[in-house]
């Protein structure tokens, strides 16, 4: 047989099944917006994204309460969230997303709890490596959500809730995102992990703002 090429094919067999590692600034949708639960009771907020290319970023989860209901920090970020979709609130309900089956070693659509509100959102997302210690004293990478923008107007959360039409903050926030890249969180032997650093918008907004939708 004979093959002609398919530049099409060509082109998507780049971002086939392909992860995001790096640093950056992606714009994509939401492909899972699960509610989760830790083994010591914390409770949040468990997003899957993927990008416009069609690669994907898995387990970007944001912890948001402890076992006592506290709020823990990324909570702000599940503000910013809500406030790019213009959202005023989620509801938890059922929702269908893929799913890592270890044991089959392939993805699988699964059934659980989640925010069908989120499901299926485009929004843009900066994107930081972390490195840090696991439980078995072994160092891992991870991505973790820097800050949150519009997909459509590049608008920050507080932008959003001002009413802004230009987009003024994420530029700087990009350029802090890239002036450090990657975040050690690694513990040292004998010591406790480092304090991780907090993204540039994370102003008080989230306390009782305007919202203006």
């Amino acid at each position: 047989m004979s093959y002609t090429l398919d530049a099409t094919q060509a082109k998507a067999a780049d971002s086939l099944g392909s992860s995001i590692r790096e640093t950056g600034k992606y714009i994509g949708t939401i492909t899972r917006a699960e509610a989760i639960t830790s083994t010591k009771g914390t409770k949040g907020l468990g997003l899957s994204f993927k990008a416009a290319d069609g690669a994907t970023a898995d387990y970007l989860d944001l912890w948001t309460h402890n076992k006592d209901g506290e709020d823990l920090s990324s909570l702000k970020t599940v503000n910013a969230i809500l406030a790019c979709l213009k959202l005023r609130g989620i509801t938890e309900g059922a929702i269908a997303f893929e799913k890592w089956n270890k044991d089959k070693k392939a993805r699988e659509t699964v059934q659980g709890k989640g925010y069908p509100d989120l499901m299926g959102k485009r929004i843009g997302f900066l994107l930081r490596k972390e490195l840090e210690t696991d439980d078995k004293g072994e160092d891992r990478d991870r991505l973790a959500i820097y800050a949150v923008f519009q997909a459509d107007t590049e608008l920050t959360a507080s932008e959003v809730l001002g009413q802004q039409t230009k987009p003024e903050r994420l530029g700087k926030m990009f350029d802090a995102l890239m002036a450090k890249p990657v975040n050690d969180k690694r513990k040292a032997p004998g010591s406790s992990a480092r304090p991780a650093a907090s993204s540039s918008d994370s102003g008080d907004w989230t306390q009782d703002p305007d919202i203006p939708f």
